[in-house]
């Protein structure tokens, strides 16, 4: 079958390969892909800006069914619909350093799997891993509480998708911060719970205090990637300049891959609350993900703005650099025998 890999270390060397079909051990289950979402994360590999290991096969969000199943397994039968945890274990990550999704099989570890129900569409579900990391920051990392007035810097899927999940977790107001270029990516986010767009080029910052009072948002992610979103977030984040701090929360999500130039001072002197939003709380937060797409909590559909052949995948990724595509999902095996 063909897949596509990071076939060696360095910028480049991602290229579709010929390799054997995927052999499944007594606990394992070979998936036939449904879907793969491209991820910023992948473009960061094919940069040399993210860890692997290479030789790898990609594509760490996605959907599909159940194949074939191990003589072990007693979970998952043939023909069920799924998504998984890409961590597998310690230091071995689905798509990143453990073969992944883009490619029509591949094989996944019984233990990592959580079961769709047959009425979540496979687009949908390919989501969820994005879905599992918007709950950690929004829920088990800032705790969003009714009322809260958030900022989100950076209108990328996670960006876009916290708008919504913050709304929906009773955010009084939601401000979502990006460029120019960023203009579609901007009213999508707006469509989906946006309260405020706004452009980095035009002082957001000021925006954000004028509207709440000169006080700040209590909680701010940045998954913008880039230094000028890292200033953003703090000089948007509420400060607590006498008393006791922690009255605004800001939350990181974004690899950089390279070193920033960031004065630090607002930090201390405002008491901000710093925290990093890499990886989840394993189960606990995968099952809430798939009963948030069981029960139809996020509007989906503005997310997904392309499909693509596993053959076009350089158009995909080349699209999602433009800012093109909001969330393109690749599908190796076609679409619509779900």
């Amino acid at each position: 079958m063909q897949a596509l890999r990071k076939a060696a270390a360095g910028v480049g060397h991602v290229e579709l390969c010929a390799v054997p079909e995927p052999e499944i051990g007594p606990q394992d289950v070979l998936m036939k892909v449904y879907a793969a979402g491209v991820c910023g994360s992948d473009l960061l590999i094919q940069e040399d800006r993210h860890f692997y290991e290479a030789p790898v096969t990609l594509g760490h969000e996605f959907s599909g069914v159940a194949s074939q199943v191990g003589e072990a397994v007693t979970r998952v039968k043939e023909g069920d619909k799924f998504v998984a945890d890409i961590e597998c274990g310690p230091g071995r990550w689905l798509g990143v350093t453990v073969d992944g999704a883009y490619a029509p099989y591949m094989r996944v570890p019984e233990h990592v799997i959580y079961r769709i129900p047959d009425h979540v569409s496979l687009d949908h579900a390919c989501l969820a891993e994005p879905i599992v990391a918007t709950h950690h920051w929004i829920q088990e990392r800032a705790q969003v509480k009714v009322g809260d007035d958030v900022v989100v810097v950076g209108p990328g899927p996670m960006g876009i998708m916290g708008c919504h999940y913050a709304k929906v977790c009773g955010a009084r107001r939601v401000f979502l911060i990006g460029l120019k270029s960023d203009a579609g990516r901007l009213q999508i986010g707006k469509q989906m719970g946006a309260d405020y767009v706004l452009y980095s080029e035009e002082d957001p910052d000021k925006v954000v205090l004028d509207v709440t009072g000169g006080k700040g948002a209590e909680v701010v992610l940045e998954c913008s990637a880039s230094e000028m979103g890292v200033r953003h977030a703090l000089d948007c984040a509420r400060k607590a300049y006498e008393g006791p701090g922690g009255k605004g929360v800001v939350v990181f999500i974004s690899l950089w891959g390279q070193k920033l130039s960031i004065n630090l001072d607002e930090i201390s002197l405002g008491q901000l609350d710093i925290r990093g939003s890499w990886s989840w709380n394993g189960p606990e937060t995968w099952e809430s993900a798939v009963d948030l797409l069981d029960r139809g909590v996020f509007d989906l559909d503005p997310l997904i703005t392309a499909h693509y052949m596993l053959d076009e995948w350089e158009t995909a990724f080349a699209n999602l650099r433009a800012k093109r595509d909001v969330k393109a999902l690749i599908h190796p095996n076609g679409r619509g025998w779900e």
